[in-house]
């Protein structure tokens, strides 16, 4: 009876450390993905733990729409933002509200790559960190010298190590490329990464985020006439 107490112990113990070890995977359905023509944030902004921001970030569309990101949303940066024209934002989206964003690297046919697909439902490819991303009706599969009869045989034989390109113009997957596959397709900018002018330190143009009236205009310079968002703007 002891020796039973005691390995229950050790079992209840690894599930409790599997748990830390291994945290729950949230669900992320991407409502919107485009490409950022400049960032501008808080002094203070940062992720700061456990994912959450710091301070207020304003990403400038290319359609010259301006979306505001609060304090306090969940988030991750893997792209310069002081550069212009190179990154590209997924949101998820809760009416007008981002509720958690991800900004990600573009590449010169304006794309982003992402890890291998693991199944597709309703219209959404599924991915292991738990993105959700529309996909083309048809999605090109490139393993040169291979004959691959669906998608699902794809997955069977080609996914672990395989990349998705995602077209930011669709926001949909448009092709997948198996492990080692060339990239003459959708190769990564070589050009390089030109950032947004500064004077003194401060990014110029543009007007400095006041986080006590929650209100961001689009510089002259960057649209036809002068445009104001209050709060969290909505996008189309």
């Amino acid at each position: 009876m002891g020796l039973a107490l005691i390995l229950n112990a050790a079992i209840v113990d690894d599930d409790q450390l599997a748990a830390v070890l291994e945290p729950e995977i949230l669900d992320r359905r991407v409502d919107l993905i485009a490409e950022v023509f400049r960032a501008e944030t808080s002094d203070d902004f940062e992720i700061g733990e456990g994912g959450l921001t710091n301070g207020f970030v304003d990403f400038t569309l290319q359609n010259r729409k301006i979306m505001r990101v609060a304090p306090g949303t969940l988030g991750e940066v893997d792209c310069r933002l002081s550069s212009i024209s190179s990154c590209v934002v997924f949101v998820d989206l809760f009416g007008d509200a981002v509720v958690w964003f991800s900004v990600k690297p573009r590449d010169e046919r304006s794309t982003v790559e992402l890890g291998p697909i693991v199944d597709l439902e309703d219209g959404y490819a599924l991915f292991a960190n738990g993105w959700q991303v529309k996909y083309a009706p048809v999605i090109e599969r490139r393993c040169e010298g291979e004959d691959i009869v669906s998608f699902s045989d794809f997955l069977r034989r080609f996914g672990p190590g395989s990349t998705t390109v995602v077209d930011v113009a669709t926001q949909q997957v448009s092709r997948v490329l198996c492990a080692g596959e060339s990239r003459a397709v959708a190769t990564t900018t070589t050009q390089p990464l030109i950032d947004a002018p500064v004077t003194d330190g401060e990014p110029i143009p543009g007007n400095e985020i006041d986080e006590n009236d929650g209100v961001f205009e689009v510089p002259t310079t960057l649209a036809e006439s002068p445009v104001s968002v209050t709060g969290n703007p909505a996008v189309e």
